[in-house]
């Protein structure tokens, strides 16, 4: 082991001056004399043999080396506090913190996590939208919801829910447009939800398995990035877009929307749930995730 390892001490004390750029602020956090902490960075200096602070005026400025060691010390104590979090098991009631796609979030979420708080007023949810998949390992993040599968290694994943696509529209458009049968759709503005994880989940792929002949150039299109912003298209009656049920089945069940046919894609969405089985916060992930099966399930 490096030998310079045994001065763990002196490092906390460099932190918190370092921190600061105060001997005596950082005598104040770890209770010990203003003394005392300049000695500790003497000391500290010694044993490495470089300096670490200039004095300028009242305040105590980090030299080059002193602000490079910052950073490698920072890094090592936030390291240290992720270890100490994971081995100590924290109770079922407190703060977890779930991360989900913004229309997922906003769609279905959110919505619904009122049912949750009645249900355990004890536990307080902190729900993040996030477009990217976020480390439920390595985060402050319990549990991540996220569309397809995630190429992680050493995190719980499951399948939470396989939702199939479908058309929707206004009930305004469904009557101007006389939706009788799937050829009809060729009369109306198409909207298209694009990007990363949409594949297998276009019009093209709804046309040919409703037997519907395909030609780009007769269509009128608009693209969107979510599938929230193509609800809330086709809600305020700008065309026809293909969703998946839990995104729009609040919608179609209060008559604001309609699924004009019963043809659709499936299995459909794949929406994958992660955690970390080792997190101090498993008993509160495990009411939660329990939760959350049970209502898909409704």
């Amino acid at each position: 082991m490096d030998k310079r390892l045994r001065h763990i001490a002196l490092l906390r004390c460099f932190d918190a001056a370092a921190r600061h750029q105060s001997y005596s602020l950082a005598a104040d956090e770890l209770a010990i004399t203003q003394a005392a902490v300049s000695q500790q960075i003497r000391n500290l200096e010694a044993h490495l043999q470089v300096k670490l602070f200039s004095r300028q005026g009242r305040a105590m400025q980090l030299t080059k080396q002193g602000s490079t060691l910052l950073e490698s010390v920072g890094k090592a104590f936030s390291e240290l506090s992720l270890g100490f979090d994971r081995i100590q098991v924290e109770p079922q009631a407190g703060v977890i913190t779930v991360t989900a796609s913004p229309s997922f979030c906003s769609r279905w979420l959110v919505p619904r996590l009122w049912k949750f708080s009645v249900l355990y007023p004890d536990i307080q949810v902190r729900a993040l939208a996030s477009a990217q998949y976020e480390d439920v390992r390595h985060s402050d993040i319990d549990v991540a919801i996220r569309q397809g599968e995630m190429q992680v290694t050493k995190v719980h994943q499951e399948t939470l829910l396989l939702d199939p696509v479908f058309p929707i529209c206004s009930p305004r458009v469904y009557q101007e447009e006389q939706l009788s049968s799937p050829e009809k759709i060729n009369q109306c503005w198409l909207v298209e939800a694009i990007g990363a994880g949409r594949s297998g989940f276009s019009w093209k792929d709804w046309f040919k398995l409703a037997g519907v002949p395909v030609d780009p150039s007769c269509y009128n299109w608009m693209e969107v990035t979510t599938w929230e912003m193509g609800i809330n298209a086709v809600l305020s009656g700008h065309g026809i877009f293909l969703t998946s049920a839990c995104m729009a089945q609040d919608l179609i069940e209060s008559g604001a929307l309609i699924k004009p046919f019963d043809i659709q894609i499936e299995p459909g969405l794949r929406f994958s749930l992660l955690y970390d089985e080792e997190s101090p916060r498993m008993a509160r992930i495990k009411v939660f995730t329990q939760w959350l099966k049970s209502e898909l399930a409704i």
